[in-house]
């Protein structure tokens, strides 16, 4: 009956700061995730050994009427099973992400006058969390810029990105990152990653761009996803230098160490970890992230170290290859050491026990 309600789920830019927050949360109280099962909180939450409850839940899509349909049933049905968790585990805070789930969360935990509490990371705030942010005792956010999306400012803790310390403490190490890989020291790295589950597109137009970069000797570490796992098994042995594939890796800490430059999207979790290692990146914004959020975070991160930042829709692979070039004739990168990114999430942990505490 003392549990704190997360609501975090989809990918693992919501997951992975969520268990951050949850691994402090847990010291003083119980922790529950409430997520779908179409998620990856799925397998990486029971993982971590925390609780997991589903509810069904899904965005709209008012372009198509049987999407806008499914939604709205499956939206209805959640509402009911969040309701039902509500009774049976009478939490005693919620802390939201942002998200359909979230919405449905945070709509019973006003009813049942739980503290809510927000965990913003985008640059740009998400819809969801702009609805719930005016019940919330607290908004978290990342970075000043973050704040403005908010209207209540009173609420509003600029207190940097959750950001996991194990993936942190590879910052400074990249001799031993190369060689744990089995990568030369000596020789430049590039870095594929297209978020936590991988991008077809940027794979594809990696691939292309090969030949008008492959003089320039890079190794290369590749972060393919499930999609195009396979793929790049065969596409890897047709060049010969160093080309390391994963499917998917929990910490990417040893690989931002090891690299001298990435090409990524632009979600809030790698935004935020290219910024504390310091790698000069090729961001590419996914085009269906919600209200362009990926967007704004590029251009933030392009005002703090070099970035150049391609439209996907303009996405070429001569473009490509003049980018990457381009990042690669620059000097080493430069890590920051920000305390707020590696202790936020002990201090959300801790604001949020306090209230509840208080409450008592």
């Amino acid at each position: 009956m003392n549990e704190i309600f997360i609501a975090a789920g989809g990918t693992g830019g919501h997951i992975f700061p969520a268990l951050s927050i949850a691994q402090h949360l847990s010291r003083d109280f119980p922790v529950r995730f409430i997520g779908t099962k179409r998620g990856m909180e799925r397998k990486l939450v029971p993982e971590a050994g925390f609780s997991l409850s589903f509810i069904r839940a899904r965005g709209w899509n008012r372009t198509s009427a049987i999407d806008f349909l499914r939604a709205f049933g499956d939206n209805i049905v959640g509402l009911f099973q969040s309701g039902y968790l509500f009774i049976k585990f009478r939490p005693r805070a919620v802390l939201v992400f942002g998200s359909y789930v979230s919405l449905l969360i945070a709509f019973w935990a006003k009813l049942f006058r739980v503290p809510i509490f927000v965990q913003e990371q985008n640059i740009h705030p998400g819809f969801a969390n702009r609805i719930i942010s005016r019940w919330s005792k607290k908004i978290f956010v990342p970075v000043d810029e973050a704040a403005e999306g908010f209207r209540d400012s009173n609420q509003i803790v600029i207190i940097g990105n959750p950001l996991r310390e194990e993936v942190l403490d590879w910052q400074g190490k990249d001799k031993e990152a190369k060689e744990k890989l089995g990568l030369d020291p000596q020789k430049k790295t590039l870095l594929i990653i297209g978020g936590s589950r991988g991008s077809h597109l940027i794979n594809q137009a990696f691939w292309q761009a090969l030949p008008f970069i492959e003089k320039l000797k890079f190794q290369v570490i590749h972060i393919t996803g499930d999609e195009s796992f396979q793929e790049a098994m065969k596409m890897a042995a047709l060049y010969p230098f160093p080309y390391l594939i994963y499917e998917f890796y929990p910490n990417p800490g040893i690989f931002y160490s090891a690299a001298d430059l990435a090409i990524s999207r632009s979600g809030a979790n790698v935004t935020y970890e290219l910024f504390c290692f310091g790698l000069p990146a090729v961001l590419i914004p996914f085009g269906g992230a919600t209200e362009g959020h990926q967007l704004y975070n590029a251009q933030w991160l392009g005002k703090k170290q070099p970035v150049v930042i391609i439209d996907e829709k303009r996405l070429q692979p001569e473009g490509l290859a003049q980018a990457i070039r381009s990042l690669s004739e620059l000097p080493a990168k430069k890590y920051k050491k920000n305390e707020d990114f590696r202790f936020s999430a002990a201090r959300i942990a801790g604001m949020i026990v306090k209230e509840i505490r208080r409450r008592k």
